[in-house]
């Protein structure tokens, strides 16, 4: 079957990609405050700007694309 668009359509799905990349950005920055306050011995900032910690900086790029991942899932739901 051919697939017709229509700038109705076109404006509904740009829209509804706004709304669910909003959605999924703000549950990101939730979930890595959440990662942050569970973890208050960690001084993220510290470790990496001024100890130039590469091991943080991995554990933190760990973290934010499962907490990515896994909010996609939920969103694509």
């Amino acid at each position: 079957m051919l697939a017709v668009f229509t700038m109705d359509g076109l404006g509904m799905a740009m829209l509804s990609a706004v709304a669910f990349g909003i959605i999924g950005i703000c549950l990101m920055l939730l979930g890595f405050k959440l990662f942050d306050w569970i973890t208050p011995r960690l001084d993220v900032q510290k470790e990496l700007a001024e100890n130039h910690n590469i091991a943080v900086a991995i554990v933190i790029a760990a973290t934010i694309l499962g907490i990515s991942i896994i909010i996609a899932r939920i969103v694509a739901e």
